[in-house]
């Protein structure tokens, strides 16, 4: 009965959430609809409409969103409507109350005029804020997502496309649409500017800065409870000693672990795991190679073609499910018994593990850019350039994965310099710190 009563506490929280999330993304809808440099690629049609029709702007996006669910059951066949039946219910309130949302907010926004320019890109820019806030509380409340991301996470499966690549042509796709609509209905081109690719490339960044913020929320509506937006599932483990090392490039980190591994006779993993990962995702060893421990794409790809809304296991990128892959290659291990994991955010997947010791290997930079050279043949002159560049991918790696600064000496229980102490006295450091 407690456990009942506590389950239906922590709903009751959620779906508090979950409403005021959808009140701040349609705030945030609205601010940046008013800047009257455009709107988001998945407002863009309704507001299109709402210029030339008595029906408003929340009613439009409630047809919209209607048009939507009818799409995913269409994708999803009988069996699959079947199998998913709760889910697209629930999209119509949910879809009713985001229309609601749009039209109060865009009567409580009715004021803002934004008339120089600069104030209308700062008016994108806090409408952007807003809705991510929004998008942010929406994970974490974890109850229900609205029709535009459920059909993509749909469409991605349905054609076994990358989940970006399908969020990029359903975006461009509503933008096309609502051109061509405000061509036909009024000759020119309304409600469609530059703030609209602002938006795409703006509020999945201010999520990825918010969500860090926000633990303590998070807290809350899981109070009592247990969280279900996680990646992989936390079983109870041993509480035996399990060594991850985190190192910059050029620091001797993979060294030190092995001879940490070898001292200590327990298992040694880091490049091995490219092979265990591929057999755990699909992929094969060169594609995980090619994706491990970075993001492969720039940083405008990046900005685009996330979504930010959904868990890297509801994602169909090559990133993310290799990423997924890893972490329950890096549980397994673990789970098997005393060993040493190299890199892979590893610290990050084990921290729910008593029996974790969280290393962190770094060094000066002229250490860093002798062993480029001496260690790996990287050329003398491009040495500053590869020890930079693939320290910025890890630490980029690292935060896309965990919203944490890979280089924050509090996510570990040990930082060692290899600039300033051998690999042997790091090495005896490390096994008295395990208590051999």
């Amino acid at each position: 009965m407690e456990k009942l009563k506590r389950d239906k506490r922590e709903l009751i929280r959620r779906y508090s959430v979950f409403l005021l999330s959808l009140f701040c993304i349609a705030l945030g809808v609205s601010v940046i609809t008013r800047s009257l440099v455009g709107t988001s690629p998945i407002s863009s049609i309704p507001f299109v409409l709402s210029l030339h029709s008595v029906l408003s702007m929340g009613t439009f996006i409630l047809i919209l969103n209607v048009v939507l669910i009818i799409g995913q059951m269409i994708m999803l066949g009988r069996k699959g409507v079947r199998d998913d039946w709760f889910g697209l219910l629930m999209q119509l309130p949910v879809s009713i109350v985001f229309g609601c949302f749009v039209d109060l907010n865009m009567y409580l926004t009715s004021f803002l005029q934004p008339d120089p320019y600069w104030l209308k890109i700062v008016s994108i820019f806090i409408g952007c804020c807003v809705m991510a806030l929004g998008i942010s509380l929406e994970v974490i409340a974890d109850v229900a997502m609205v029709s535009g991301e459920y059909f993509v996470n749909v469409a991605s499966r349905r054609y076994k496309m990358e989940f970006g690549t399908v969020k990029i042509m359903f975006d461009v796709s509503l933008v096309v649409v609502a051109v061509g609509c405000s061509w036909i209905l009024a000759g020119r081109i309304d409600g469609v500017r530059e703030g609209t690719l602002l938006t795409a490339l703006l509020t999945g960044p201010l999520v990825r800065l918010m969500m860090p913020h926000l633990a303590f929320v998070k807290k809350w509506v899981a109070q009592g409870g247990h969280s279900r937006s996680v990646v992989i599932a936390h079983e109870d483990v041993p509480a035996h000693p399990v060594i991850t090392i985190a190192r910059e490039y050029g620091s001797g980190g993979h060294d030190i672990g092995k001879a940490v591994a070898e001292k200590l006779g327990i298992p040694f993993y880091d490049n091995a795991m490219i092979d265990m990962v591929a057999a755990e995702s699909g992929f094969s060893a060169d594609r995980v190679r090619d994706l491990d421990q970075r993001l492969p794409h720039g940083l405008l790809y990046e900005m685009i073609t996330n979504d930010y809304s959904v868990t890297p296991e509801e994602s169909l990128s090559a990133k993310d499910a290799v990423f997924v892959a890893q972490s329950r290659v890096i549980r397994r291990l673990a789970q098997q018994g005393p060993c040493v994991i190299v890199g892979r955010c590893s610290d990050y997947v084990l921290r729910d593990f008593s029996g974790c010791v969280n290393l962190y290997i770094r060094a000066s930079a002229d250490y860093k850019r002798r062993r480029a050279v001496d260690y790996y043949g990287v050329a003398p002159d491009k040495a500053d350039a590869r020890v930079s560049g693939v320290n910025s991918a890890r630490a980029a790696h690292y935060a896309y994965y965990t919203g944490r600064k890979w280089d924050d000496i509090r996510n570990y229980d040990a930082v060692f310099d290899s600039s300033r102490l051998t690999t042997g006295e790091i090495t005896d450091a490390i096994v008295a710190i395990c208590g051999r």
